[in-house]
């Protein structure tokens, strides 16, 4: 809740607008869509559930709009160019633990030896 008024030119006020959207600004947004998907390791069959799903709107709000075949020419593009990545986990067999130099340890750093 908010302990005063709002004001109008207070930047932090939530604002939101409406823009034009026709079957291009649909388009870019099935291609951020699907570059974003293909980059986190989604395959086809994968990424084509996402556009089907209802649960994510604004893909399948493209898809509906589009058609299912422009969004497998889309998915086809964006594998080409960003389905080369190929992502491997491994597990450490034994985590080394490494020392750093005693000359720049935070309990001796910026400290000078006075000598006698």
């Amino acid at each position: 809740m908010p302990y005063k008024k709002s004001e109008p030119d207070d930047p932090m006020e939530l604002v939101g607008v409406v823009l034009p959207a026709d079957a291009e600004a649909m388009r870019d947004m099935a291609y951020a869509f699907a570059e974003e998907f293909v980059r986190m390791g989604y395959d086809k069959r994968q990424l084509l559930s996402v556009f089907q799903n209802p649960y994510y709107a604004g893909a399948h709000g493209a898809c509906r709009t589009l058609g299912e075949t422009e969004i497998l020419t889309i998915i086809d593009e964006c594998i080409n160019v960003w389905g080369r990545t190929t992502v491997v986990v491994q597990d450490v067999q034994e985590v080394q633990a490494v020392q750093p130099p005693p000359s720049s340890s935070p309990a001796t750093r910026g400290r000078k030896e006075v000598g006698a």
